[in-house]
């Protein structure tokens, strides 16, 4: 897509849309960082106080906060082209306390609604139904899910879910003031113009699934017992697979459209007695009973990871263990199970694979049913802490191979991404903003500065000038060189080397920066971390 296309798009959304332009009372725009940035400070000060643990406000600080940025992607598969709107929450204030929140939350499962995991999920909750007379298959979707929920409701969704789980009364105030907060926070930049989203859960936020799927919990559990509502109702997201009274189908679609004004649904009906949803394609039996059976949709071209590519083993055959654990844990008959298989292998094939590289990954997912099938024990697993590198043939087998004796598991990441190659969408943040690894050169000689910062950049170079202009020499090692050999300082080439966003990755990469640089260094202490490793090669940074 064009850029300047894009950018109407956009605009033409946002005009649209539950958005307004965030301005001062004069009309001018208005940046709500350090209002953000207060109002989080806030909520986490009270956060750490209500559970008792000071390390938590520590914990959850994001020492560089932006405000969200805005991208959309393009819905290619609707006529005319629509927009999906996401807005980057990362390093955003309340980014740690979103993600905090949502891993808490993993002590309260949700355990009410009629939502299902997955297709393999599906089959196994409709094992066993059968339509009655006059009944048939549809599927029901909500539109724009996200935009429409709306965000008083959720949140009384999440404190209801908390009281249900017996949640203490501080656990309870100390959850929903985050995501109050958060939902409060719901501003966003693009080309360079603050908005804010004045209805609806934000896509990209950590607490908007949450949120949305608590909401639609509630949603269906309190028309339940309403006279229309489908007999069958199992609901993936926003995607609904239901079984209802034919006569009966307007007044079910009404009754979901008119609970909440903004939610609406639309309807697909079966099509010669087959309905595809999510990933199958569900049929009735002449027994009224209901058969199962792979669906693709018709833009799938069957091409993945080709076996002459450079990437691990592992990555390259995850298309085809997912295909293979989807053939064995869905019941199709024999001459359906055969037609999917035989589509796995042509798959392969035209990816480079030979048949019996499909054939061993297909007999691994057998063994493996036959045992959930048979038995409930599983087999214990390792306890290894993950950890992610580059993959180089050879070289990084042998690597995996030692540090899995270490009780770490290595996975594996590609260098070489298609969307670095690509047009970036989002608004650049300006270098001097960015916190990370930075270096102050000297006009007068080769000597440079190599520091680190969690701030913005600019922030801390201010420092460094005022260190030198006040000639406070044991502030700043930039001043020391500055003022003990009255040399002048190049403050317009001063630069981010390396952005980065995690600080406890900020001693190493200042390191490694340190270790290998070939030009004489302004810094009067040794770098953090004094590690041989550094040494043996000069890395290109």
């Amino acid at each position: 897509m064009d850029k300047g296309d894009y950018d109407t798009r956009v605009y033409e959304m946002i005009a649209s849309g539950p958005y307004e332009e965030y301005l001062y009372k004069n009309g001018k725009p208005k940046d709500p960082l350090n209002a953000m940035i207060e109002g989080a400070n806030i909520t986490r000060q009270r956060t750490a106080h209500l559970m008792g643990e000071e390390k938590l406000e520590r914990r959850l600080l994001v020492s560089n906060p932006k405000v969200a940025s805005l991208y959309c992607l393009p819905k290619i598969h609707k006529n005319p082209l629509a927009m999906r709107p996401i807005s980057s929450n990362v390093s955003t204030s309340m980014e740690k306390m979103a993600a905090w929140v949502v891993n808490e939350m993993k002590h309260y499962p949700i355990s009410h609604g009629a939502s299902v995991k997955n297709s393999v999920d599906l089959v196994e909750q409709l094992k066993g139904v059968e339509l009655r007379m006059g009944e048939i298959l549809v599927s029901f979707d909500v539109k724009a899910l996200f935009p429409s929920v709306p965000v008083p409701d959720a949140i009384q969704s999440f404190r209801g879910h908390l009281e249900r789980s017996r949640a203490s009364s501080i656990q309870i105030e100390a959850y929903t003031s985050i995501v109050e907060r958060c939902m409060d926070q719901n501003f966003f930049t693009f080309r360079g113009k603050f908005y804010r989203q004045v209805f609806g859960l934000c896509m990209g936020s950590k607490l908007s699934p949450l949120l949305a799927e608590l909401f639609m919990s509630d949603f269906e559990g309190k028309l339940k017992e309403e006279k229309f509502f489908p007999r069958v109702w199992k609901r993936y997201v926003d995607d609904v697979f239901a079984i209802v009274e034919e006569r009966h189908l307007e007044q079910t679609l009404e009754l979901l459209n008119t609970r909440y004004p903004t939610i609406k649904f639309t309807v697909e009906q079966e099509v010669d007695k087959k309905l595809p949803f999510l990933d199958l394609i569900i049929s009735r039996k002449p027994d009224n009973s209901l058969k199962f059976g792979i669906y693709r949709k018709p833009t799938s071209t069957d091409r993945y990871i080709t076996s002459d590519s450079n990437h691990c083993g592992a990555q390259k055959q995850a298309a085809f263990h997912s295909m293979a654990h989807r053939l064995v844990s869905v019941p199709m008959e024999k001459d359906e199970y055969t037609i999917e298989k035989e589509k796995i292998k042509k798959a392969a094939k035209l990816n480079g694979y030979d048949e019996d590289f499909v054939e061993k990954i297909i007999r691994t997912h057998e063994r493996k049913q036959h045992k959930r099938e048979v038995t409930n024990l599983q087999p214990e697993k390792e306890n290894l802490e993950r950890i992610s590198m580059p993959f180089y043939a050879k070289v990084t087998n042998r690597i995996k191979n030692a540090l899995k004796r270490h009780g770490y598991h290595v996975t594996h990441k590609s260098e070489n991404r298609l969307r670095d190659l690509l047009c970036n969408a989002k608004d650049k943040i300006p270098s001097n903003e960015k916190s990370g690894i930075y270096k102050i050169e000297c006009q007068d000689c080769a000597a440079v500065y190599i520091g680190q910062t969690r701030r913005k950049f600019k922030v801390r170079l201010k420092e460094h000038k005022k260190a030198v202009a006040n000639k406070r020499a044991n502030e700043s090692s930039v001043a020391s060189h500055a003022i003990s050999l009255q040399h002048n300082v190049d403050w317009d080439n001063a630069k981010i080397l390396k952005n980065i966003r995690k600080s406890s990755q900020l001693n190493a990469w200042e390191s490694m920066h340190i270790m290998t640089s070939e030009q004489p260094l302004m810094n009067e202490d040794d770098a953090p971390i004094l590690s041989p490793l550094f040494h043996l090669t000069k890395l290109k940074l």
